[in-house]
C-alpha cells in the first residue's frame, strides 16, 4: 500500500512539475487585445507616443491584470493599485528581466546583481552608507541648502528676464548626488561638471531612442554587436562615464582611510576589500560605477523634473502659487531660509506637491519586473521568469480613487479639516510600492520641498509676457515638461 501510495504522490510531483514548467501557458489564458497574435510585432502598433494611456485604457477593457505580446516579448501589465500592491508585497516580483536592461555594464549584467535576490544586498548596503553620511538629516540638508543659494543667486542674475530655468536646476541637483557619491560639490563652470551632466542627459537620452530593442531581443542582440546607430552611441557614452567614474575611484583608492569615510565610494571600496576572499560577491569596481550613475539618473534627474512641474505649475496656476506663498510668508518669513521641519506647519504647500506627482505621474510606467519564482496575483498564475508591467498612471488616474475630476490638478484632495492637514492615502505611490520602491524617497522629498519654498519664497514666477504655459508632457525616462523659460520676479 505505501508503495503505491508513494507512486501515486511520484507521479503527481511529475504531473505539476510538468504543468509548472509550461509557463506560456498560463500567460496565454490571461485577457488581452487580438493584436498580441500578430507575428513578429505583436501589440506593439497600437502603441502610441503615450503608451502608459494606451495601457491604462485597455485596463479597463480587459481588467487590471492581462497580457500584452510587444515584439517577442510576453508582459503581464497590472493598472490598479490593489493588484499592484498585491504583486509588489511579493518576494517573486523584486526581480528585474536579465535579458533586458540596457541601462547597465556587462559585468553588472553578468552578475545578475540587479535582476535577482542578489540585488536586495546592495540596497541594503547603500541605505546603510546613505544613513551613515547623512542621508535625511541635517547634514544633508545644510549642503541642499548651500546649494539652493547658488542657485537663487544665478537666478537673481537674470533680473527677472525668461530663464531656461531647467538647465539651471540640473547642476545645482546633481551637486546634491555629487557630494554623496564624491564628498565634493563641483562649480556650475568646472569641465568636468559639464561633463558629468551631459553624459548623464545623453544616457537617458540614447536609453529612450534603443528602448524599442527590449521587444525584438535578437535585433538587439546584432545592433549589439555590429555596434551601430544609437548602440554604438549609448556604448561610447558608458565608456565615458565608466572613465569619468574610474578617474574618481583611483582617487579615492590613492587617499582612502578607513577610519574616515568621506563619501558613498569610500564606503563602498572598503566594501570591495572586506569581501573579496568571497567568490561570490556582488561589490565590484564596474558594479559601482553603475550603482553611481543610477544615483545620478534617478536621484538628481526626477527631483529636477519634479522641481521644474511645480515651477511651471505655479506659473499656470496663479492661486495655487499664492496660497504656497501665503504659507511661506505665514511659517518662514522673508529672511530665514525654510527647513524641511517647516513642512509640517505648511499642508498645502505638502498638497500641492503631492497632487502634481499624481496628475504628472513623474514616472508613469515602473521599471519592469520579473518573476523570480511562480506566484499568484489576484488568484491567477503567473509563472516564474515573467516581465511585469505596472502602470503608475493608471493608479494616479483612477477614478474609483481620486474622483471623477482625477484628470484636474486640485490638491485639495490630499487636505483634511478645512485645508488645515495634510493626508496622503496609500495609494499614493510616486515612488513605486513594495521591497524594490525608490531608495532615495527621503532624500528626492526633502530636495523637492526645500527647492520649491526657497524659490518662491524669494520669487514670483511667471509666464513669459504673452505666452501661456504648456503643461502637455513629453515621455522619456520619466514623464518630462516641455522646455520653456519662466520669469521670476523679485518678490521683496
Amino acid at each position: 500500500m505505501e508503495t503505491f501510495t508513494l507512486i501515486i504522490l511520484a507521479l503527481l510531483v511529475i504531473v505539476i512539475s510538468i504543468w509548472l514548467s509550461s509557463s506560456k501557458i498560463s500567460i496565454k489564458h490571461l485577457p488581452g487585445p487580438w493584436t498580441n497574435g500578430l507575428p513578429i510585432v505583436g501589440s506593439l502598433p497600437i502603441m502610441t507616443n503615450r503608451p502608459f494611456m494606451k495601457l491604462t485604457e485597455l485596463g479597463k477593457k480587459f481588467g487590471p491584470i492581462y497580457r500584452l505580446k510587444l515584439g517577442s516579448v510576453d508582459v503581464v501589465v497590472l493598472t490598479d493599485f490593489e493588484t499592484i500592491k498585491e504583486a509588489f508585497s511579493k518576494d517573486a516580483l523584486v526581480g528585474r528581466p536579465p535579458d533586458i536592461p540596457l541601462e547597465f555594464t556587462e559585468e553588472t549584467l553578468r552578475s545578475k546583481v540587479m535582476s535577482t535576490m542578489k540585488w536586495i544586498e546592495q540596497r541594503r548596503f547603500s541605505l546603510h552608507m546613505l544613513r551613515d553620511l547623512g542621508f535625511g538629516k541635517t547634514r544633508m540638508e545644510e549642503h541642499i541648502q548651500e546649494e539652493i543659494q547658488e542657485l537663487l543667486q544665478r537666478i537673481s542674475d537674470f533680473g527677472g528676464k525668461p530663464v531656461k530655468h531647467a538647465y539651471i536646476l540640473a547642476p545645482s541637483m546633481s551637486n546634491n548626488i555629487a557630494s554623496l557619491l564624491f564628498g565634493k560639490r563641483l562649480k556650475y563652470d568646472d569641465p568636468q561638471r559639464q561633463k558629468l551632466d551631459s553624459l548623464v542627459r545623453n544616457i537617458g537620452r540614447l536609453l529612450g531612442t534603443v528602448s524599442w530593442q527590449i521587444f525584438f531581443p535578437t535585433i538587439r542582440e546584432i545592433f549589439k554587436k555590429l555596434n551601430i546607430g544609437s548602440n554604438r552611441k549609448l556604448a561610447d557614452t558608458f565608456i565615458e562615464m565608466k572613465e569619468y567614474c574610474k578617474k574618481e575611484l583611483e582617487e579615492h583608492k590613492a587617499t582612502l582611510d578607513p577610519n574616515n569615510i568621506r563619501d558613498y565610494i569610500d564606503g563602498y571600496l572598503l566594501e570591495i576589500e572586506k569581501r573579496k576572499t568571497d567568490p561570490n560577491t556582488t561589490f565590484k569596481e564596474d558594479i559601482l560605477i553603475d550603482v553611481a550613475r543610477g544615483f545620478f539618473g534617478a536621484g538628481s534627474e526626477t527631483v529636477r523634473v519634479t522641481v521644474d512641474w511645480m515651477l511651471l505649475v505655479c506659473a499656470a496656476f496663479p492661486k495655487v502659487k499664492k496660497r504656497i506663498q501665503v504659507e511661506i510668508d505665514e511659517v518662514v518669513g522673508e529672511e530665514r531660509f525654510p527647513t524641511w521641519q517647516d513642512r509640517l506647519s505648511m499642508p498645502f504647500t505638502e498638497a500641492a506637491i503631492a497632487e502634481l506627482m499624481r496628475w504628472r505621474s513623474i514616472i508613469p510606467l515602473n521599471l519592469m519586473r520579473y518573476t523570480l519564482e511562480y506566484t499568484e496575483i489576484k488568484g491567477l498564475f503567473i509563472p516564474r521568469h515573467t516581465n511585469v508591467l505596472a502602470v503608475l498612471w493608471a493608479v494616479d488616474h483612477d477614478t474609483k480613487l481620486w474622483g471623477n475630476d482625477a484628470d484636474e490638478y486640485r490638491p485639495e484632495r490630499f487636505l483634511l479639516e478645512d485645508g488645515r492637514k495634510f493626508v496622503k492615502p496609500e495609494f499614493a505611490i510616486p515612488f513605486s510600492y513594495g521591497k524594490r520602491s525608490c531608495p532615495g524617497k527621503s532624500l528626492a522629498e526633502i530636495e523637492v520641498f526645500l527647492y520649491l519654498v526657497a524659490i518662491l519664497q524669494k520669487f514670483d514666477v511667471q509666464a513669459q509676457p504673452g505666452q501661456e504655459v504648456d503643461l502637455d508632457g513629453e515621455l522619456g525616462i520619466s514623464l518630462q515638461p516641455k522646455k520653456q523659460d519662466l520669469c521670476f520676479v523679485l518678490r521683496h
